[in-house]
Parts: C-alpha cells; structure tokens; sequence
C-alpha cells in the first residue's frame, strides 16, 4: 500500500472526526458529594517488600529469619526427575523435556548447590550454555518447570511489607486512598474497615497472600483474603474440592501448590467445600481489592460459562449500588471490571496491523509449543465481546497504558467494537470514580487517556483524544468525557523522554510540544508506523509537571510498510 496515500488519508481521516463537547473549563453541574463507587488502578503499584528489595531505599530491614525473602528451588536428583516426568510433557514437546532435562543438570554441576533461589536460577539458566533451551520454551512451560522445583514455603516465615521505605510513594498513596474510601461504606466509624482481597487474577493464587494481609494491615483496615478464583469455582461446580491441585493444573497452570503452600492450600480446600461462605464474605466486606495479572481469570471466576454474572457477583454490584461496598482493582483487575469489550492480550502492532480477535487470549510463547487459538499469535490484540464483571459500565479499560505503547490497541478495539469511549491508565496511577453520576479523580504518578469516537479501518485507526494527569478530575458519561478540570500539579515526569509510541511512552512525551504556542502537531515514526498526533481551536491543553494535558486532540496510528520491489 501507498505510504503516501496512508499519510494522506490519516489526515483526511483526523480531519473528519467530530469534536467532543468536553471543555476543561467547565465544572461538573451535578453534585459531588465525594463518593467513590470504585478505585481502577494502572497496575505497576511495586512497594517495597521482603521479597522486593530492588523496590526499598534502605534494606537493612529484612530479616531472612523471620521474613519471607526468596522463592527457592530444588535440583536434587528427586526434584529434576518429577519436573522432566513425561506426567508433566507432551509428545509433541519431548525435544523440549530432554533438553531441559541436560540443562538443569549442567546447572547443578556447575552449581554444585541442590538448593538456589529462583534469582540464582534464572541466571543460569539464561547463561550461554543453557540459553537455547530457555528460549525454547513457552511462559507456560518455564512456570510449569519453576512450580515443580520450587521448595515449600515456610509456614513461619510471611513477606513484609515496608511502606516508609518504598520508593514509589504514589503507590503507597493510591492503596492508602482505597482504605479511605472504604471507610465510607461503614456503619461503625470506630470499627477498622474491612477489606477483603482476591489474587482471582494470578495463575498462583497464594504467592501475594501475606503481600496484601501485611499492607492492608499497615494502612489502617482489617484484611482478609478472599479465596475465590476460576480454579475454585470450577473445583465447586464438579465436586472436586478434595482435588483442587489437579483443578489449578487445568485452569490455571499452576502445579505442585498444594505442596509449596500447604495450609493456604487446605485453606482453600475448606473455603471450596462450603459455597455460601463466598457470600457472607461479601456481606462483611466494606471493600474488595482485585489483584493484578489475567483479567480473563477473574472473568472466568465471576462470570458463568453462560456468559452470565454469578450469584456472588450479582451481590457484589448489589452491594456496590447501594454503597455498602467499594471496589478496587489493579491492572488487570481493573480491566476485568467493565461492561464494554474486554481487552486480554496484544501489542499496538499486531492491533494495527491485524486487527481484534474474539478469542481467548493467546498465551504468551504459544507459538512454541503449539497452544495459540486459531488465527492468534503471542502479541494478537484479544478480547472477550460481552465484557468483563460489568461494574463500569462508561467504556473500555486499558492497563500500564503509556509506558507499554497501548494506545493504538486501545483505539483499534473501540473503532473494531464501535465502542463510544476508552480510557486507558498509566502506570501507578488510579481513577476514583462515583458510577451513578460518572464523576472522577485522577491520582498518582500519571495520566489517563480517553479515546473517544474512535474509527477504523485495515492498517489504521484514528480518534479524539484527551490525557489528563494526576491532580485532574472531571465527569464522563459512556458517550465521552463530558467536563473535566486540569491538574496543576507538578512532579509528574521522572524519566527521560522516548519517540517510541510502540511499546513505550512516545505519544505523551512527545506531546509536551503541543502546549507550546508553535505546534499543533506531532509526526512520530517507528518501525513500519506512523503516528500522527494533532489540536486545533477546539482543543485545549496545560501543562502540569512537565507533562502535557489535552482535550479534543486527534490522534491516527498507520501501518505502513516499506514498498518492495
């Protein structure tokens, strides 16, 4: 195709699309009375922990007696004998079992330890000799391995987390502020809120266990973990309680968890043998913290195979209409809780270039070992058409939005879907949001970005744009963002600036010239695509630490490669 016509037609294309009536001038009629429904996070909210020492500013903390520091692995004779089992290997994967089979016994040669940490173990493994191997392997296989090698947790030893010493404060604020928001839903002010979390969306659903009981503890609330995930549900379903492990092989991919984490294990086998329990939880609750990983997994723990909401999930939204329960969730756990399309995998390339795919997300190395769905490939953008658990009813909900280039996979879903508006957050930042009056403040570190009107077609796509940062607020309804106040706030860049729009933060920073009085447009090019990034007398924009805030932009993403002879 033409490069020249598709740059032309980008610009007809931005040209045409209507203007929304928000105005950054303009102040929500309606009243606030402050109230927050739920929290969506970016994901990205790293603190400091036992576990986590890159994220503290000071270590000296952290007692490998009585915390919880590493996840260790076993390559005595025994342990690498169940990991290559053909149990665990298919046929079709038996190359792969004996060259894995070499490599791990090359490491515990050249280790000469049965016992490493999984840091330690990494780097061996990805060390010349042992490197082939490891990039022939799927995601799912290498955690299938890393889960049958791993060593049984200590029941004593719980990781601790360390608010004061975390470098990303604005993470330790948005958690802070979901406490604060779950004190609303209380009836005794004098009682510690109680909040109940569930890791629904990770392929382990006991690692970040004490990671949540320890930092809810630490901000004021009364923790719970709330033992619900697709593998649970199914396990109910079937009658298979007492077979739970064999349950997480099938869903989640997870192995061996009833031997690393024995009591959270039979902790959940009791939770799976009493159903009601699940409800009077979420009667106790005053807030439920979804956690970050797979939205597809949460999908599949609150959704029925009808593509109906569950009874537990119904008195979820109950409870959260009648504001006797908030609801947060980070990354992907905010993700799963639209009622618009929901995104579960892709790159801004593939989304681009081939477009969506109803399709269960493809897992990540598919490709090699044979487990993509059909017409998908790892980086195919994916998403489920009836939506997520349907609490957020406004638009489509990306994660870590910015910092990993999803802008062009956020505006291919809502043109492919005719899906009015998406909103797209970065990196540990958070939306409050009120969903009876669609009233919201931004919080955090950076942005969100709403995609409004988008359009497309093959090998490109266009929209409306705005990006505000944290300190903004504004009202929005499923049609668009209505009213919205800029951030004055400043501190919001840390890193230097990039023109990949890809994979990385290319379009926000390289929007900052745009609240200039010189430029009213933006070209960036990367790789075989071209991105064109414009305002004009409709749009608005302020600066707020260094960044650039913009309502009524226009932005139009093309696929365009090189002419072969």
């Amino acid at each position: 195709m033409n490069k020249r016509w598709i740059a032309s037609s980008l610009s007809i294309v931005l040209a045409g699309l209507m203007t929304s009536a928000v105005s950054a001038q303009e102040q929500p009629t309606i009243e606030d009375d402050g109230y927050r429904h739920v929290m969506l996070t970016g994901g990205g909210l790293t603190l400091c922990t036992s576990m986590a020492s890159d994220s503290c500013n000071e270590t000296d903390w952290i007692d490998s007696q009585t915390m919880r520091t590493n996840r260790y692995i076993d390559l005595s004779e025994k342990s690498i004998k169940t990991a290559v089992s053909d149990e665990y290997w298919t046929g079709f994967r038996e190359d792969a079992r004996k060259k894995v089979d070499e490599a791990l016994k090359l490491i515990y040669d050249r280790m000469n330890e049965e016992i490493i940490t999984e840091r330690v173990f990494m780097r061996e493994f990805t060390r010349r000799a042992t490197l082939k191997t490891y990039n022939s392997l799927s995601e799912a296989e290498w955690n299938k391995l890393v889960d049958l090698l791993e060593m049984p947790v200590p029941a004593e030893l719980d990781e601790r987390v360390n608010l004061t010493e975390s470098q990303q404060k604005p993470a330790v604020d948005i958690y802070r502020q979901f406490v604060e928001m779950a004190k609303t839903t209380r009836f005794d002010d004098s009682k510690k809120p109680v909040v109940f979390f569930t890791t629904s969306s990770s392929r382990d659903p006991y690692n970040e266990v004490d990671y949540y009981m320890d930092l809810f503890s630490q901000l004021g609330a009364e923790p719970h973990w709330f033992p619900v995930d697709a593998a649970l549900i199914k396990a109910q379903q079937e009658g298979r309680c007492e077979e739970l492990a064999a349950v997480q092989e099938e869903v989640l991919g997870a192995y061996a968890r009833d031997r690393v984490y024995r009591d959270r294990y039979q902790q959940q086998v009791e939770f799976c043998k009493a159903p009601k329990e699940a409800l009077k939880m979420v009667r106790q609750a005053n807030a439920i913290f979804i956690n970050d990983g797979d939205a597809n997994l949460t999908r599949s723990t609150f959704i029925n195979e009808d593509n109906q909401p569950s009874d537990l999930l119904r008195d979820i939204v109950s409870f959260v209409q009648s504001k006797r329960l908030v609801v947060g969730g980070s990354g992907a756990g905010a993700v799963a809780l639209t009622s618009k399309p929901m995104i579960s995998n892709g790159t801004t390339e593939s989304a681009i270039k081939d477009g969506a795919f109803a399709s269960e997300p493809p897992p990540f190395g598919c490709d090699l070992d044979a487990t993509c769905p059909t017409n998908t490939h790892p980086d195919s953008l994916t998403f489920h058409p009836l939506g997520g658990l349907g609490l957020f009813h406004f638009g489509i909900l990306d994660s870590e939005f910015s910092d990993n280039g999803r802008y062009g996979r956020l505006i291919r879903l809502a043109g492919d879907s005719g899906t009015p508006l998406s909103l797209g957050i970065d990196k540990n930042t958070a939306m409050k949001v009120n969903l009876e009056k669609g009233l919201f403040d931004i919080i955090g570190e950076r942005g969100v970005f709403f995609v409004e009107n988008a359009q497309s077609v093959p090998s490109a796509v266009a929209s409306t744009f705005h990006y505000l940062v944290a300190g903004a607020s504004g009202m929005m309804n499923p049609y668009g963002l209505q009213t919205a106040e800029f951030s004055d706030q400043s501190g919001i860049v840390k890193e230097n600036p990039t023109t990949n729009f890809l994979t990385d933060r290319g379009l926000v920073d390289s929007i900052r010239v745009l609240c200039g009085e010189e430029r009213n447009e933006v070209t960036l090019l990367n790789k075989d695509y071209r991105l064109i990034a414009r305002i004009n007398d409709a749009s608005r924009t302020a600066e707020a630490g260094g960044e650039c805030q913009v309502i009524n932009g226009k932005i139009g993403i093309a696929y365009q490669p090189e002419e072969k002879l």
